[in-house]
C-alpha cells in the first residue's frame, strides 16, 4: 500500500490565520490553545501554566481600609460579584478601583491597593462617599475605560463615572507613602487665573515630562490639557484664559494616550506621547514648554513642545490595548495589532496574509473591551471573537523573540498588568478577583484553573496542496509526544475541508512495571522499569485508510508539568483519482 508514498513532516511553529498551509509559513498552525514554546528547543511544545487566584475582594469580611458600603451586607459573601474597572501596578503593589455591587455604596467604584509581595490589602484612607467616588460604569458593551498614571506622588484616576457632583471630575492616590495610600477627588486648580479647569470628567492621563496630560473632550472643543510638572492637579495660567492646552484641528473626539520613547540620531532616547483619535489618526507631542522659556531660571535645555502628525492614517479604540513592548508602543487597529517603533514608524498589522494572527482582531465585538500588556518577551491580548459562532473571548500571546502567535488560551482578561516575571489580571469569568497568571514553567506551576483541568489543543491548518490535482491517502502517521504516566489518553482526529472527523485515536502513556534485580529473566523487562516520560514518536494507529483532499490533524489532551508534543510525520500516497472533495472516508 505504500506505493509511490512520500514522507510529510508538519512541525508546529505558530498560530495562523491562514485557511490555507500552502499559502502560509511552514509549521503554521490552526490552534495552539494552552500550549507555549518549550525553552530548550525550537517547534517543541509545552503546556501553560494555570492562572492561581491571588486575591477575592468579595470572598468573606473586609479590612477597614474599605467604605462602609463595601462592607456591608458582605460578611458571608455576596450573591454577585463587582467588577474592578481599572488597575495599576507601582513598584509591587496594584492599585486600582473595583465595584460595590451591593451595600451603602452600591453602584460606585471604591479605591483599593494590594501588597503583591506579601498577599495582603491594604487599607485606603481618605473620603469615600457618594460625591467622591466615581459611578459604576456598565460592566458591558462599549465603554470608555478608565485610567491611570502616576505623576510625582499622585496616581491619577481619570475615571468617566465622576460627574461633577460636588465639583469632582477626577480621583487620584496620594501614595506619599505607598503603603498607606489616601483617596482624594477634585478638579485641577486654575493658577494665576483661579477657578478650575475641568469641566467634564476627562477620559485618560498620562505622565509625560513630569506632568500630567489629560484628554478633555469638550463638546466641540476635545483638547489635551497639561499639568504643572511633578503636580497633576494645578494648572499654572498666567491670564484669564488657560494656556496649557493642545488641540488637534478639528472636534473629532480624541481616544487615548501612550508614551513612546524615540531613538535620538545623536545617541540616547527623547521621551514622546502619542494621541490617539479614533482610528483615522495618530499625534506626537514631543518637547515641554519649560524649554527655551525665558522663566526657565535652570537654564533646562531639550526639545521645545511641538505636535506632529504621524504619517499613517490608522489608530485605535481599543485604550486598554496600548502598551510598552521591546519593539516600541503595540496597539490594537482596526486591521489588527500594529507597533509604533522607536524611530515613529508605524508597523503593518503584526500576521497580515497568515504570517499570524489578525482576524480576531478585526472582527473584535466590542473593541473598546480589549485588553492587552506585555511583560519581557510575552505580549498577551484578549478580545471577543465576532468571526466565530458564540462570539467567544479568546486571548492570544505574541512572543517577540521568535515571531510567533499562540492559542487561543482560556486565559482571558478584562484587565491585565505586568509585574516581575509574570502578570496581574481579572479574568473575564470571575470578576472582583486578582489572579496571577505566568507565562513561564516553575517547580511551582499548577495546571487546574477556576476549578477546571486546563486542556490543550495542537491542531494544524489544512494541511499543504500536494499539487498534484490528485486525491491523497495517508496510511501511515506518527506523533512526538512527552506524555506523564498519569496523563489520560490523548486524542488525534483526522479531519477534510469542512471539519467532519474523518477517523479518530487515542494515545496512552507507555507504562512499564518495576523490576527487582535477580526476579526476572534476563532480556524479559525494561532496563529501569517505571513510566516512560521522554519525548518519543507515538504511532497514530488509525482504523482505516485516510482519503482525502484536503486535510487537518488535531491533537487533544489535559495540560501537565511534563507533556511535550513535537513533530506529526505522515506518508503521503497520491492516489489516480482527481481531486474529489467528497471523496473523503
Amino acid at each position: 500500500m505504500q506505493r509511490n508514498s512520500k514522507p510529510v513532516t508538519w512541525r508546529g511553529k505558530g498560530l495562523s490565520d491562514a485557511l490555507d498551509a500552502s499559502d502560509a509559513f511552514d509549521g503554521s498552525m490552526l490552534s495552539l490553545q494552552n500550549l507555549i514554546p518549550d525553552p530548550s528547543t525550537a517547534r517543541l511544545w509545552q503546556c501553560r501554566p494555570a492562572a492561581q487566584k491571588i486575591f477575592d475582594f468579595f470572598g468573606g469580611a473586609f479590612s477597614g481600609g474599605f467604605s462602609g458600603g463595601f462592607s456591608g451586607g458582605f460578611g458571608g459573601g455576596p450573591t454577585t460579584r463587582g467588577p474592578i474597572s481599572v488597575m495599576k501596578q507601582v513598584g509591587g503593589i496594584v492599585y486600582g478601583m473595583v465595584a460595590n455591587p451591593s451595600g451603602g455604596l452600591a453602584g460606585f467604584d471604591s479605591p483599593f491597593a494590594f501588597n503583591l509581595v506579601t498577599n495582603t490589602q491594604i487599607p485606603v484612607t481618605g473620603t469615600q462617599n457618594a460625591t467622591t467616588l466615581p459611578q459604576t460604569l456598565a460592566a458591558t458593551g462599549a465603554w470608555v475605560p478608565p485610567q491611570m498614571d502616576v505623576i510625582g506622588t499622585k496616581l491619577m484616576v481619570c475615571h468617566q463615572g465622576f460627574v461633577g457632583t460636588g465639583g469632582n471630575f477626577v480621583g487620584w492616590f496620594d501614595i506619599s507613602t505607598p503603603t498607606a495610600p489616601v483617596w482624594n477627588a477634585g478638579n485641577l486648580t486654575l493658577g494665576g487665573a483661579g477657578g478650575s479647569v475641568f469641566t467634564i470628567a476627562p477620559i485618560a492621563v498620562r505622565q509625560f515630562f513630569n506632568r500630567a496630560y489629560y484628554i478633555h473632550n469638550a463638546i466641540n472643543a476635545p483638547a489635551v490639557l497639561f499639568s504643572d510638572a511633578l503636580n497633576a492637579t494645578m494648572f499654572t495660567s498666567t491670564a484669564t484664559v488657560a494656556t496649557n492646552v493642545l488641540t488637534f484641528n478639528d472636534n473629532v473626539p480624541l481616544t487615548a494616550l501612550g508614551a513612546l520613547p524615540l531613538s535620538n540620531q545623536l545617541g540616547g532616547i527623547i521621551q514622546s506621547l502619542i494621541v490617539f483619535k479614533n482610528t483615522t489618526v495618530m499625534y506626537q507631542i514631543t518637547g515641554d514648554p519649560i524649554f527655551g522659556s525665558p522663566t526657565n531660571a535652570q537654564n533646562f535645555s531639550g526639545p521645545p513642545l511641538a505636535i506632529n502628525t504621524l504619517n499613517v492614517a490608522t489608530g485605535t479604540l481599543a485604550p486598554n490595548s496600548i502598551h510598552a513592548t521591546p519593539k516600541g508602543l503595540a496597539f490594537m487597529a482596526q486591521d489588527g495589532v500594529r507597533i509604533i517603533d522607536f524611530n515613529a514608524n508605524v508597523s503593518d498589522p503584526i500576521g497580515l496574509d497568515g504570517k499570524g494572527i489578525c482576524v480576531p482582531f478585526i472582527f473584535s465585538v466590542v473593541p473598546s473591551r480589549v485588553c492587552a500588556a506585555c511583560n519581557a518577551n510575552v505580549m498577551r491580548i484578549t478580545t471577543q471573537n465576532g468571526n466565530l459562532s458564540n462570539n467567544p473571548q479568546q486571548e492570544y500571546w505574541f512572543d517577540f523573540g521568535r515571531g510567533i502567535w499562540t492559542g487561543p488560551h482560556t486565559s482571558t482578561a478584562s484587565l491585565i498588568v505586568p509585574y516581575q516575571q509574570t502578570f496581574i489580571m481579572q479574568p473575564t469569568a470571575v470578576p472582583g478577583q486578582l489572579w496571577q497568571s505566568d507565562v513561564y514553567q516553575s517547580a511551582t506551576s499548577q495546571f487546574v484553573e477556576n476549578g477546571t483541568n486546563l486542556q490543550w489543543t495542537f491542531g494544524s491548518t489544512l494541511l499543504p496542496d500536494t499539487d498534484e490535482i490528485t486525491n491523497n491517502c495517508m496510511t501511515e502517521s506518527t506523533l512526538d509526544l512527552a506524555l506523564p504516566p498519569t496523563s489520560p489518553p490523548i486524542v488525534i482526529n483526522a479531519a477534510d475541508q469542512n471539519g467532519s472527523v474523518m477517523n479518530q485515536v487515542s494515545i496512552s502513556p507507555v507504562t512499564t512495571s518495576a523490576v527487582i534485580w535477580g526476579g526476572f529473566t534476563w532480556g524479559s523487562a525494561t532496563w529501569g522499569g517505571g513510566a516512560v516520560s521522554v519525548l518519543a514518536p507515538y504511532q497514530l494507529k488509525w482504523t482505516l485508510p485516510i482519503v482525502f483532499a484536503r486535510m487537518t490533524v488535531t491533537a487533544t489532551g489535559q495540560s501537565a508539568a511534563t507533556l511535550r508534543v513535537g513533530a506529526l510525520h505522515m506518508r503521503y500516497q497520491p492516489l489516480r483519482q482527481l481531486t474529489n472533495t467528497q471523496a473523503a472516508a
